[in-house]
């Protein structure tokens, strides 16, 4: 992904961002799980193969849609092949970064924060990781964080959009929205690269 690209994708919309994923990628061929109580994921909605994950596109309304768990909790058709799009990490990225930051066009479930946790919990920490030299073992792993060769620098235009929601909306995501959170692996370490690269390039007004 070159710059153009990432500065495209961040001004556009959550439901733009989307569509145009559609385009690119193409429809699912399925359900995510096999039946409606939401214990199977259909193995034919794997495309990690080809370095792509599957959104789902009503996590701006309820959370952890792919956990059965939560999953169970929500209508089925949050789960149909048209409720589904397909994307890089990054683009992964960017599509819950769109959903913090158009916050008040969502009806959440009571009590949940949608958008964040995929960020913070799941994917910063794995490509931060990806930063601080980790060498994944699984193929599919592998394939996935391709796209972050030679993509620091737009990684970290995306971790300073992140930064601009938080101070937009402080203190909502005063705790979890900040530089040190941010800069996070999955081991909940610190990781430099990306850390001291923050420090330098975010500057917030007052």
């Amino acid at each position: 992904m070159d710059e153009y690209e990432i500065e495209y994708d961040l001004a556009d919309t959550y439901r733009s961002l989307v569509n145009s994923l559609l385009k690119k990628y193409g429809p699912a061929p399925c359900s995510y799980f096999t039946d409606k109580d939401c214990k199977k994921v259909d193995p034919r909605i794997s495309r990690s193969s080809e370095g792509l994950q599957c959104h789902h596109i009503d996590e701006d309304k309820a959370i952890m849609l792919s956990d059965p768990e939560y999953a169970i909790k929500n209508p089925f058709k949050y789960q149909e092949a048209n409720r589904l799009v397909y994307c890089n990490i990054l683009e992964h990225l960017i599509l819950h970064l769109k959903i913090i930051d158009e916050p008040r066009k969502k009806s959440a479930n009571p009590g949940e924060a949608v958008g964040i946790g995929g960020a913070i919990n799941y994917l910063i920490p794995m490509i931060n990781d990806y930063y601080n030299g980790y060498e994944f073992k699984r193929d599919y792993q592998k394939k996935l964080v391709e796209i972050l060769d030679d993509n620091f620098d737009n990684y970290i235009s995306i971790l300073l959009k992140f930064l601009d929601v938080a101070f937009e909306y402080w203190p909502m995501y005063e705790r979890t929205l900040n530089i040190e959170k941010l800069s996070r692996g999955s081991d909940g370490k610190i990781v430099d690269k990306v850390y001291n690269e923050l420090k330098k390039r975010y500057k917030r007004s007052n």
